[in-house]
């Protein structure tokens, strides 16, 4: 859904944080927080309330770059399967790593959402409520650095935006990459081939024995390194 959304912004594009602001706090009224329940049980069990979603301003934020593009999705099974430390094919280790560190040379807030997405993980549903008041706090907040350009399907956009990255199912993404398609298209191809990744990553914890999260270490610092250079080179032809 949020793929859809994305491709749909690059037509109607408009203020995200002032439309999400607005919609998180509009579906304050109208969210229930989740209880949990043991099942069946002749004993009035306890059970301790946590502090379940009241962090999901931070996914939402994260999700919420300037120029949302549907190339970014594409590398967040190559993300989550190296930083979570199940394991992966060489061939994805190898010819996904190198895309990627070249795809964060060119679009560095393809980390936000990688990121984003894996604390999506960890929602509960518990909470909700107050997620959602702070989600409409800091993203009106957040609303007075982006332009206030708007129409009605852009705000139609948006909104579906919104409801979708309160609703994120992760699997292998439909939508096509359409930007840098020569990084992110192979990679796109690739991840077919990881059909199924979504059902681990959401039954199993991190495996902390795992040195795999030190591939996504070394792409970042790459990538990071690449994007300096390119200025680099690009303020001495401009001089």
């Amino acid at each position: 859904m949020l793929g859809l959304g994305v491709l749909f912004y690059s037509f109607f594009p408009g203020p995200q944080h002032f439309v999400h602001g607005v919609y998180y706090l509009l579906r304050y009224f109208v969210t229930e927080d989740e209880k949990p329940v043991l099942g069946r049980t002749t004993f009035d069990v306890g059970i301790p309330e946590a502090w379940g979603d009241v962090w999901l301003c931070l996914v939402t934020l994260l999700l919420t770059v300037p120029q949302p593009r549907t190339d970014d999705f594409v590398f967040v099974p190559y993300f989550a399967m190296h930083v979570m430390g199940y394991g992966s094919p060489v061939w994805l280790t190898v010819l996904g790593g190198a895309f990627f560190t070249v795809y964060i040379s060119m679009n560095p807030a393809v980390l936000s959402v990688c990121l984003g997405a894996l604390l999506s993980r960890y929602l509960t549903g518990r909470n909700s409520r107050m997620g959602l008041i702070l989600c409409g706090i800091f993203h009106l907040l957040m609303s007075f650095l982006e332009p206030f350009k708007f129409t009605f399907l852009s705000v139609c956009v948006v909104v579906f935006m919104a409801e979708s990255k309160l609703r994120l199912n992760w699997q292998w993404e439909i939508m096509p990459p359409g930007a840098y398609i020569l990084l992110s298209g192979p990679v796109y191809v690739m991840n077919y081939f990881m059909w199924g990744w979504t059902h681990r990553w959401k039954y199993t914890d991190k495996v902390w024995r795992s040195p795999d999260i030190i591939f996504p270490v070394l792409n970042i610092a790459a990538g990071i390194y690449l994007s300096g250079m390119i200025e680099n080179e690009g303020d001495i032809s401009g001089s």
